[in-house]
């Protein structure tokens, strides 16, 4: 492994991580005929309400954020992750910035449940990192030095304009972009500014939990059969 792949993995390992799981998961999508083939994404645990709701395939609303349709869904997605991925990491902690993008991102899928849809890809679990960022520095705006408040400006701006291109561009699940910005909006509001032992701890539960559900979610998108 080169020398700078090796410090990125050592500086970011959740963000390097998800990245290389999600590129492990297109290949694999790729291999099975085609990242925007309907029938390979629904065999690979795309999210889709008949599946969820009436046949009780819960482990689509984490295997959907793993999946991209097409490459230019994937490059753009992983170039997001890599920009809001570091900056969770160095703001809110490893384990932290693993928690909130299972959880922001089940929160999208469970959102897009409410259409009957085919629906995969990380945008709402980034819009979960994204809200949880701009919750987070907005309740201790006091604390920030002008570097932060500028950072601030430049999330609340990124922010408002990500909201509106899902809103203008057709095909964009905006119910999955709205709710994962929205958990994290309300779970970035309610971590605290300093590491606790008590919070610390709470982390690392919540980041293990997530990690369960990522490796459980996949081991049942390989043994289980599309009904039919």
């Amino acid at each position: 492994m080169p020398s700078r792949l090796r410090q990125a993995f050592a500086s970011f390992p959740v963000t390097c991580g998800l990245l290389t799981l999600i590129g492990a998961v297109f290949l694999a999508e790729t291999l099975a005929g085609g990242s925007e083939n309907s029938m390979v994404l629904a065999r690979l645990g795309a999210n889709f309400r008949p599946l969820v709701v009436e046949h009780g395939q819960w482990w689509r609303l984490v295997t959907s954020t793993l999946l991209h349709i097409g490459l230019v869904h994937l490059l753009v997605n992983g170039w997001a992750l890599w920009q809001l991925g570091r900056l969770g990491e160095i703001t809110f902690g490893r384990a932290t910035t693993l928690a909130l993008f299972v959880f922001t991102g089940v929160a999208g899928s469970v959102v897009t449940l409410a259409t009957v849809k085919l629906s995969a890809g990380a945008s709402g679990a980034l819009f979960g990192l994204e809200g949880a960022l701009v919750s987070f520095f907005l309740r201790h705006r006091d604390r920030l030095t002008p570097a932060g408040k500028s950072l601030l400006r430049q999330l609340l701006v990124w922010s408002g304009l990500m909201v509106v291109f899902s809103f203008a561009v057709p095909g964009i699940d905006v119910l999955g972009h709205l709710g994962g910005f929205g958990a994290g909006l309300a779970v970035g509001w309610a971590i605290p500014p300093r590491v606790t032992e008590e919070s610390g701890q709470l982390a690392r539960g919540a980041a293990a939990l997530a990690a369960i559900a990522i490796v459980a979610s996949l081991a049942l998108a390989l043994i289980s059969d599309l009904p039919l």
